[in-house]
């Protein structure tokens, strides 16, 4: 009978779960939709393109929801069973909560199995490749570089376009630093267009603007000269670029060539002699350290989810997709505050990176215990 029970109530997790995944993978790529159709409106990036950019993106984002979609899918089961006084019922027949926790627990198991596979295997090499098309596209496009509104780094320049309209490559106010001379040469237009040559070269062709150059030999003093065209040609570093496809951050390396750098790292370590380059080793080797056990942290939250969900849906009493995502929409903004907030401390060495990976985890795991001895009296 009971394990006839257990399977009743997973099978009551299915549908919730892919619901959840589905509505908050959608949310969570608005973002990134605003981004990509900017590629493929504005700057004229094709459609395949862009496609793959997206299913490149996907991953990043189903590592976040699917455990999410573990604690919705708890909430929205628990709490219909809880308001239908099944958990009541089952009670009265000697059957407790943590006992009615066991399938879910299994099912959240299994959960985080996959995502284990999932973060180490597919995450890495998607992060990999979304880099990889995006350097692809900016070596063929180059003018899709230069973003307005910002400050852009360029070759040796430093540039800066309120306003830039990708599709004719017209710019307004334009603001252009030499870098390679010291600053010495600063360029101001009002308007002007971008063209590329080569996919290698970039002309900026300035219309009405002021060039201000500082004189060798003299302090202080600089000269202004007006101009109705000039002409500024910037050659881009592909080179660079090129190496750049290479070279894999953190997010884009699996367990085993994280706990590879982690070894090097370490005996960098203790053979350096520098007061610099061993604090910088430290941080760096925290750095990994919050990477390696984040593949697993993230993963775990579903079975904590699990464990925190059913005496809360059981206090409550109310079902349904919206109290689900209400509550949970609360619990995970502190878990994501938590993990974000212990991510960028162990990064800058202040913290331990395990600890700050596996503390929202504790945390909730403590507040889930709590609840269900409550539950329990």
């Amino acid at each position: 009978m009971l394990r006839k029970l257990d399977l009743y109530i997973i099978g009551l997790h299915v549908l919730p779960f892919l619901g959840s995944i589905l509505v908050i993978t959608t949310v969570l790529l608005l973002d990134k939709i605003f981004d990509l159709m900017d590629l493929l409106i504005k700057k004229g990036v094709p459609f395949e393109i862009v496609l793959k950019l997206f299913l490149y993106a996907l991953p990043f984002l189903l590592a976040l929801s699917v455990p999410m979609s573990v604690l919705i899918a708890s909430l929205i089961v628990f709490g219909n069973l809880s308001q239908n006084f099944e958990i009541i019922a089952c009670k009265s027949c000697g059957i407790s909560l943590k006992r009615l926790m066991l399938g879910p627990l299994i099912f959240a198991i299994f959960v985080f199995i996959f995502m284990v596979w999932f973060n180490d295997r597919i995450l890495p090499e998607s992060n990999h490749k979304f880099k990889n098309l995006l350097i692809d596209i900016y070596i063929k496009r180059p003018i899709a570089q230069i973003k307005a509104g910002v400050f852009n780094e360029v070759g040796n320049y430093k540039l800066y376009v309120r306003n830039k309209d990708d599709r004719t490559s017209y710019i307004e106010d334009v603001r252009i630093y030499d870098v390679s001379d010291y600053g010495k040469t600063f360029l101001t237009a009002k308007e002007g267009y971008i063209q590329s040559f080569q996919d290698s070269i970039l002309v900026f062709n300035l219309i009405n603007g002021q060039m201000h150059q500082f004189l060798d030999g003299f302090v202080n003093k600089y000269r202004v000269i007006n101009f109705k065209n000039y002409e500024v040609i910037i050659k881009l570093d592909i080179s660079m670029q090129i190496r750049e496809r290479d070279f894999r951050s953190d997010r884009e390396m699996n367990i085993r060539q994280l706990l590879d750098e982690y070894k090097r790292k370490k005996e960098e370590y203790k053979k350096a002699s520098d007061v610099e380059l061993k604090k910088y080793l430290k941080t760096r080797v925290n750095q990994i350290l919050v990477e390696i056990n984040k593949k697993f942290s993230l993963p775990f939250a579903a079975i904590v989810f699990v464990m925190l969900s059913a005496p809360i849906s059981s206090i409550v009493r109310r079902g349904g997709f919206g109290t689900a995502l209400g509550i949970s929409f609360v619990i995970f903004t502190i878990y994501y505050i938590f993990l974000i907030g212990g991510e960028e401390l162990a990064k800058k060495g202040m913290i331990n990176g395990a600890i700050a990976m596996w503390f929202p985890n504790v945390f909730f795991f403590l507040i889930a215990l709590y609840f269900i001895r409550k539950e329990e009296y």
